[in-house]
């Protein structure tokens, strides 16, 4: 139970680290953006319409953070969510690359040429076994708040040595999925 626990730890630390990049990425890209409308709501006519209607270039820029930077419903917590089941999937075909080379026969064909059956339960079962880890680990009773709350408390230090330990992991779950597709390719040139 502690080890699920500190696993569990572990990656809602690296999800908490995506999310925090996704936001930062968002505000780069949206820097530009906001320059031009904040020139568009100078405006005289648009200023007085959104006077008019209650509103002002604020309550717009409100709103839009909002909505890309909740963490309960924003766009930037589901694509931090996405890229948390991108990584187990990456994992899940790296160790099937992994079983294939053991075995020294390629696999994928059976999958890919074997018809529609064999290709959407191959799909279906990259998508769901990410789903119930990332449930159980993340989303189940909204887990990632408590932790989320808990590690924008921490300090700098601590929070720098966890942006290069997720960092690592990230580069090590890309690093085996290339890594098993060379040790795929070199077993089936023998």
């Amino acid at each position: 139970m502690v080890k699920i626990r500190v696993i569990e730890r572990i990656w809602n630390y690296i999800h908490y680290f995506i999310y925090v990049f996704e936001v930062n990425a968002s505000k780069v890209i949206a820097y530009p953006i906001a320059l031009l409308f904040d020139l568009f709501y100078k405006i005289p006519f648009i200023e007085s319409w959104l006077k008019k209607k209650n509103s002002s270039a604020q309550e717009i820029r409100s709103a839009r953070n909002n909505a890309i930077n909740n963490r309960i419903y924003g766009q930037n917590i589901t694509i931090a969510g996405i890229q948390m089941g991108g990584l187990l999937v990456l994992i899940e075909y790296g160790l099937f690359n992994i079983f294939q080379a053991t075995l020294g026969k390629p696999l994928i064909q059976y999958v890919w040429l074997g018809g529609n059956y064999y290709k959407w339960l191959f799909v279906a079962t990259m998508l769901i076994i990410p789903y119930i880890i990332n449930n159980q680990l993340l989303w189940k009773n909204d887990k990632y708040l408590k932790y989320f709350e808990e590690f924008d408390k921490e300090p700098k230090q601590l929070k720098r040595k966890w942006i290069w330990i997720s960092f690592g992991i990230i580069v090590g779950i890309f690093g085996f999925f290339v890594l098993s597709f060379l040790i795929l390719t070199n077993v089936l040139k023998k």
